[in-house]
């Protein structure tokens, strides 16, 4: 039989949804497993870590994608587009790095040369950079400043301002 909450028990239950859902905004850095040194593997066969990426200190804008995501394949021009123009945090040129989380690598690398994808890329098989990053769906972008510290992350599609704006947000100050 139902019976419906209410009195103590009811602000008991408000409170848990509200600290289980505070700090989870689209947007806030991660604390977890320090993703820029995790290993994975470029479509040429090497491996690498963003760490590694940060070779002078030049900002990385990482996007998590996959060939069966609607939303990831809308936003992969608007990074290429980005990516092509050379956008720029102070006197460091910005650094695009795609990650193709679980995905067969063949269809990948099709999608990727029909799209006309040119930045770098790689691969998160087992879906390691999407655990860390505490994703829950694709796309996700990662922004890592010149220091080579996860400055924040965003869950979602991005369209040109709100990359350019996102990329200010989180690596302009850095």
């Amino acid at each position: 039989m139902f019976r419906p909450i209410t009195g103590p028990s009811l602000t008991v239950l408000i409170l848990i949804v509200l600290l289980a859902t505070t700090g989870c905004a689209a947007d806030d850095p991660v604390t977890s497993e320090d993703v820029t040194a995790i290993v994975f593997e470029l479509w040429d066969g090497g491996a690498t870590t963003l760490d590694d990426l940060v070779d002078n200190g030049r900002p990385l804008v990482v996007n998590l994608w996959a060939t069966w995501c609607t939303p990831c394949l809308k936003e992969i021009p608007v990074l290429q587009d980005a990516h092509e123009r050379g956008i720029w945090v102070g006197d460091d040129l910005v650094r695009f790095v795609g990650i193709n989380v679980s995905d067969s690598p063949t269809r990948a690398a099709q999608r990727a040369e029909d799209l006309g994808i040119t930045y770098l890329q790689g691969r998160d098989p087992d879906g390691v950079f999407s655990a860390s990053l505490s994703t829950v769906g694709l796309p996700v972008t990662a922004f890592v400043d010149h220091r080579g510290e996860l400055a924040g992350v965003h869950h979602g599609p991005l369209d040109a301002d709100e990359l350019i704006a996102t990329i200010d947000e989180h690596l302009g100050s850095s």
